[in-house]
């Protein structure tokens, strides 16, 4: 994803695409590589630098971190990029620097929801779904 530099005006470009995470270089497990990204942004130049302001709605892929059970959702980022430009540069390539962001700024446990009850230690209930007998039996 790349912004020809001279197509931004004084008053900011905003920007809309449609991209595959594939063609930024993710392929990270977390991010489903079938859907594509929505991304949206106004670029501003600001003397020698580009200044972003970008959202990404993509396709989550996890398993929550308490039950295991599986995580599949629409989430949208908020990103503020900032790109120095050099003397004669042509494009800004937006692409890589959401690709950074968003492998940085992933978290790994991740809840399917607030009040997840897990998996019982003992038993392997899934204490979601079903009643785990373990404190009974350890009271007897």
């Amino acid at each position: 994803m790349k912004i020809k530099v001279r197509s931004i005006p004084k008053t900011g470009l905003r920007f809309e695409s449609s991209v595959m995470p594939r063609e930024i270089g993710l392929s990270e497990e977390f991010i489903n590589e079938e859907q594509p990204f929505n991304v949206t942004g106004l670029f501003e130049r600001v003397g020698d630098f580009v200044l972003a302001k970008v959202e990404v709605t993509c396709g989550i892929e996890n398993h929550c971190a308490r039950c295991l059970e599986r995580i599949s959702r629409r989430e949208t980022f908020r990103y503020s990029l900032e790109f120095e430009l050099q003397p004669g540069q042509e494009y800004i390539d937006v692409g890589e620097s959401l690709r950074e962001e968003m492998i940085l700024g992933y978290l790994p446990r991740t809840l399917c929801r607030e009040d997840c009850k897990g998996i019982c230690p003992d038993c392997g209930a899934e204490l979601n779904t079903e009643k785990c007998e373990c404190k009974d039996k350890k009271k007897e």
